[in-house]
């Protein structure tokens, strides 16, 4: 699928044309990106060197050593150092082979420990630290056939695993049973989740982000399902808001049709050109025009791929014009406290002709779920 050799000349490139010495990325999916490994180390030290010009450098714990030899990327460079000796003898000499020096920029991921970062500033007095995050998506945003094909994988499995999720509801059953139902159909289709499944019963779904727990379904509760899996690294990610038998709370059908109705608007405005911002206040107008704006309490997006959550952001500030290959999820929803919630999100990618949704449509009615 990847051409790493490819991805890690294309980064020398940009950080040539920024006067960019050096990127350090950490044992994330930026470094999974260029090399098709990641290792998270825990408190350890994973690094990726990429100089400028010439040849990148692995520097790992020891024990992961024999896997960072082995990665598709090939990096030849692999520095394994021992945990009573640490890192920074190994770095060193990279630095000042590379001609680091107080003049020099330092890209750091995003995703590094402070404390590391803290030692690599003390190895190098004077020289400018930045994020890497911005360098790093306008390699990633835009997805290749290859990538767009690994997450449609991805989608309709999750969508087929809702589907078959819906039989699974019954009286007395908790958020927690359902998550583990869940977790084992992922795996059974030979994939594993893309972040912990969300499931909300009740009045839980006014949390955007409940943490599913041991609440029992009951008659009438709005149910919140946020799942996705995983293909060849790829992530998927839908939610969908369903009421178990006839909703006991009289607003939760007319609030759906909102969250539905701001969903499409999204759907339909975002194309090539069109800024992040510009997307996320088209799906908020139609929720503040219906009187729920201060409940929806989150950004309409965020794009995806190897991470589920990564750029662009679909979100007030994001001026950045949409391109064709971006992936991104829209996901209106509107949460009334103590009552109950409703989202509804899909995965769409940005054609030259407008959006085009990797999920199967969520009806545009509440969709109501036989008590069994």
């Amino acid at each position: 699928m990847s051409d790493y050799s490819g991805r890690i000349a294309r980064l020398q490139a940009a950080m040539q044309a920024e006067g960019i010495a050096l990127t350090l990325l950490a044992g994330t999916d930026q470094m999974r990106y260029l090399t098709g490994w990641r290792e998270g180390g825990h408190e350890r030290f994973v690094g990726l060197f990429v100089p400028a010009a010439g040849d990148p450098a692995f520097v790992v714990p020891k024990m992961n050593a024999p896997q960072a030899c082995e990665t598709p990327a090939g990096i030849a460079q692999v520095f394994g150092w021992e945990d009573h000796t640490g890192w920074q003898d190994d770095v060193e000499p990279l630095l000042k082979g590379w001609g680091i020096g107080k003049d020099s920029t330092i890209l750091v991921d995003d995703e590094l420990l402070s404390i590391h970062l803290l030692n690599l500033q003390a190895l190098c007095p004077g020289t400018a630290f930045k994020p890497a995050g911005d360098i790093m998506a306008s390699l990633r945003q835009i997805k290749t056939e290859a990538e767009l094909a690994a997450m449609q994988r991805a989608a309709d499995m999750i969508d087929a695993i809702y589907e078959e999720s819906l039989g699974w509801l019954r009286e007395g059953i908790t958020e927690l049973e359902f998550h583990e139902l869940i977790l084992a159909a992922i795996k059974r289709e030979g994939s594993r989740p893309s972040f912990p499944p969300l499931i909300c019963f009740g009045a839980n779904a006014a949390l955007p982000h409940h943490h599913t727990g041991a609440a029992t379904l009951k008659k009438g509760d709005v149910v919140i399902i946020d799942i996705g899996c995983i293909w060849e690294n790829y992530a998927s990610d839908i939610t969908r808001t369903v009421a178990f038998g006839e909703p006991g709370d009289p607003d939760a059908k007319h609030v759906y049709r909102v969250v539905s109705a701001a969903h499409l608007a999204a759907r339909g405005f975002g194309r090539p050109g069109v800024s992040g911002e510009a997307t996320d206040a088209t799906a908020r107008k139609v929720i503040i025009d219906a009187g729920y704006g201060d409940y929806f309490v989150h950004r309409t997006g965020h794009g995806i791929g190897l991470s589920t959550h990564e750029p662009p952001y679909i979100v007030q500030g994001n001026a950045e014009p949409l391109q064709s290959g971006m992936c991104f999820s829209v996901e209106p929803g509107i949460y009334l406290p103590g009552r109950f919630g409703v989202r509804i999100e899909n995965i769409v990618t940005v054609t030259p002709d407008g959006i085009r949704s990797l999920d199967a449509d969520a009806p545009t009615e509440l969709r109501i779920v036989p008590v069994v």
